[in-house]
């Protein structure tokens, strides 16, 4: 049966493997005759393209992002018993030329799953097995780095498994975003393939700045802090960079607080992160008191409700007033 059901909170692997499903199907001549994509459509659109006849000439291929019809939401499509069995009648009579894609994506990082309450998905399930696409967490990297050397080589370049590691670390988990610091690493390397780390340090430079800017002020380097901010703020709004800084020492807090009670491991599921950069924070934070860094986590977000509201113009000052001895 030509059907195919794929859901799951990691976009870009679904596109990869819709992708994957065309070209088998179709080959190379994919074109407006062959090839439709619809999102949420009605009902009566819904049931129109699940009885799409057969072309003349070769198989055809319809996508259709179909969550509201699969997930609870404010937006969720209310069907009767009825239109259930309708979907249900025209699913189970596809024609063998015409190919079913249903895409249900749900919000990343909020769990969420087709609702297997609901009839039209229960039936379904008897149709065809629907495929999963998780996104990947960041403290799973051993499951991200055989992904991210695959997407390397389909853009052959060479991408070793440390230089794979630190680009995790950089840049996150979300395969979109590191297919993106794929291509500008290729553009970066040309006319060589070989990726090295001094390119994902250029490349990543925001994330890595950030981590460089909380070790300065974890280490009371404050000059040094307040320079390589204001040259981070030459190219970012104040805000974004102020709320990643902020969410580093909030990570850091919880660190402290968990270090002699779990497992690096533990820690870095509980937090969504790295479980290497768990365990270079869990070594920085064996001499700094966990009052000082609930002083600058307070005073961080102190200041952006200062910058916020107009009561402080100059970021820069800001965090000056941030580092200062005491609390704001």
């Amino acid at each position: 049966m030509p059907v195919e059901f794929l859901w799951g909170d990691e976009d870009y692997l679904i596109e990869v493997a819709i992708d994957k499903m065309k070209k088998n199907i179709l080959g190379d001549d994919i074109n407006p005759l062959n090839y439709r994509s619809v999102d949420n459509p009605s009902f009566s659109l819904f049931s129109e393209l699940l009885r799409t006849n057969a072309m003349m000439f070769g198989d055809s291929v319809i996508q259709i992002k179909c969550p509201k019809y699969f997930l609870n939401s404010k937006g969720e499509q209310k069907l009767d018993d009825k239109q259930v069995t309708e979907l249900v009648s025209a699913l189970n009579n596809v024609s063998d030329r015409v190919h079913i894609i249903l895409v249900c994506p749900t919000p990343r990082g909020e769990r969420k799953k087709p609702d297997s309450r609901k009839k039209l998905f229960k039936e379904l399930q008897k149709i065809t097995k629907p495929q999963e696409f998780p996104a990947y967490r960041n403290y799973e990297e051993y499951k991200i780095i055989p992904i991210l050397s695959k997407m390397a080589s389909e853009k052959e370049l060479k991408l070793a498994r440390k230089e794979a590691s630190f680009l995790i670390q950089t840049t996150g988990a979300s395969l979109r975003d590191l297919a993106s610091q794929l291509e500008k690493l290729k553009l970066y390397a040309y006319p060589n393939n070989i990726i090295t780390m001094d390119m994902i340090k250029e490349i990543a430079i925001n994330n890595a700045d950030i981590m460089t800017i909380a070790d300065l002020i974890l280490e009371k380097k404050y000059s040094q802090a307040l320079n390589l901010i204001s040259e981070v703020l030459q190219k970012e709004h104040y805000l974004p960079t102020l709320a990643l800084i902020q969410t580093m020492f909030s990570n850091l807090v919880k660190t402290k607080l968990y270090c002699n009670m779990l497992s690096s491991f533990e820690i870095a599921s509980k937090l969504n992160q790295n479980e290497y950069i768990v365990k270079m924070n869990i070594q920085k934070l064996k001499n700094i008191a966990l009052d000082e860094l609930i002083r600058l986590k307070i005073n961080l977000e102190t200041i952006e409700y200062l910058l916020k509201t107009g009561s402080l113009k100059d970021p820069i000052l800001a965090y000056e007033m941030a580092f200062a001895g005491g609390n704001l």
